[in-house]
């Protein structure tokens, strides 16, 4: 069963950083990062306000079992809220973190409480060369 909520949720303001560029639809993201995002997620992310799977019944087969929210980009950290389907839904950040080589996942936290707190946590978390 694909769903569709009848809103996002309400875009919402984050400070994380003099450099940070806000991300409003998945599209706006680079190909590498919208990729390395899919890998990270492990299914098909839809698009902001699109059908996704909000439910456990079907499995990831039968659709994206994720959807963005919105994003945001500081130095070589992209983050990725997302809204996540299953018996538990939740809302996620997920961060990647560009490289010489391309754009690899790094963190992929619960965000139920606040995504910008835990936005705010891994832009100050330093990173592992």
């Amino acid at each position: 069963m694909i769903a569709i909520d009848a809103a996002p949720p309400a875009v919402s303001v984050c400070r994380l950083g003099p450099d940070q560029r806000a991300i409003r639809r998945l599209s706006d993201l680079p190909p590498t990062v919208r990729a390395a995002l899919t890998t990270a997620a492990g299914s098909r992310v839809a698009e902001l306000g699109g059908a996704f799977n909000a439910t456990d019944v079907g499995g990831s087969t039968k659709g994206a079992t994720m959807r963005f929210v919105q994003g945001f980009k500081v130095g070589t950290l992209w983050l990725a809220w997302v809204e996540q389907g299953g018996i538990a839904h939740r809302y996620r950040v997920v961060g990647l973190r560009e490289t010489g080589g391309g754009v690899m996942p790094v963190a992929s936290v619960d965000g139920q409480r606040s995504l910008c707190a835990a936005s705010k946590k891994m832009v100050a978390a330093t990173p592992a060369v």
